[in-house]
């Protein structure tokens, strides 16, 4: 990246999504999925509107509040929601597979989508990178089909779509904090209808382990690492980081050893490397790209 700050910045995000891996599991065994995605989203809320609000500049026209309400329906609503229901039938390990193709989709979706020039380093640095992945789950994919493969397909779509839709729609005029606090307001409502329609709406499992757990997925693992995450593509084009977001696997990896005891394997290490590698090569572009101002359009 062209700033040192900026490298700590995804640095920070990277590992806050990371340690949400192990903490999702932990939660899902009180919890059933939508429950776990709406605290998630409610200490969200609260923790961003706590730190940003004083500094946000919340937009006045009603064509900007729709288009964070659906950005907040791709971001965090529908990819979210699937993703959480769809894992429930398939391994976590082809859920993660899955998920983490999203740096492949943004890709080409910002070539398709918004015009963005490719070249030979970012897309063999996507491609090593997505390669490292599914040698880190070699021994472990059980590939069956059905509607929970297809939900995550469609999650990983989404993901990647709403970062598009940010950069095109949202990223120049609008303020980042509001944005980022606004999209878990309008998700909110949506999540809970969905959970109440699902019938997993109960409060059952809750305990003091859950609420520890979803009040850190909420508070640094999205109110912050979104803010981080929104910040940078703000700033930076889409292809030119796309592929440095395999950290985040790499990084989930490491903590599922340190917090769950999640055994590796040679093929863990094999794909670390080939993960390492594919991020040096999208690395070195993209900071050759920042020092070149890559982004004339942000005023900032």
């Amino acid at each position: 990246m062209a700033k040192l700050s900026d490298g700590i910045a995804f640095m920070a995000m990277a590992s806050f999504w990371a340690v949400n891996y192990p903490f999702v599991k932990i939660a899902l065994g009180y919890e059933p999925p939508m429950m776990v995605l709406l605290f998630r989203v409610i200490f969200a809320l609260v923790f961003s509107f706590a730190i940003f609000f004083r500094i946000m500049k919340i937009p006045k026209d009603f064509k900007t509040h729709l288009k964070i309400f659906l950005f907040s329906l791709l971001n965090i609503t529908i990819f979210m929601g699937l993703w959480f229901t769809g894992e429930q039938s398939v391994s976590a390990s082809l859920s993660s597979l899955i998920i983490y193709s999203y740096p492949i989709l943004m890709l080409v979706f910002s070539f398709l989508i918004i015009g963005e020039k490719l070249d030979i380093y970012k897309i063999a640095g996507t491609a090593l990178g997505f390669a490292g992945l599914i040698t880190i789950f070699a021994d472990q994919i059980y590939i069956k089909p059905g509607i929970g493969l297809f939900l995550l397909l469609i999650a990983a779509v989404c993901w990647s779509l709403s970062t598009i839709y940010f950069k095109k729609y949202l990223s120049i005029g609008t303020d980042v904090f509001a944005v980022n606090s606004l999209q878990f307001a309008y998700a909110l409502p949506v999540i809970a209808l969905w959970a109440f329609l699902d019938g997993t709406f109960s409060f059952s499992g809750l305990n003091a382990v859950f609420i520890l757990v979803t009040l850190f997925m909420g508070s640094l693992g999205t109110a912050v690492a979104y803010f981080i995450f929104l910040f940078l593509f703000r700033k930076y084009r889409v292809s030119s980081i796309s592929g440095l977001f395999f950290t985040v696997p790499a990084l989930s990896v490491l903590f599922s050893y340190l917090i769950l005891g999640e055994v590796n394997t040679y093929f863990t290490y094999l794909g670390l490397v080939m993960i390492s590698i594919g991020i040096y090569l999208t690395a070195r572009k993209s900071r050759e790209a920042g020092n070149k101002a890559i982004n004339d359009s942000d005023p900032d």
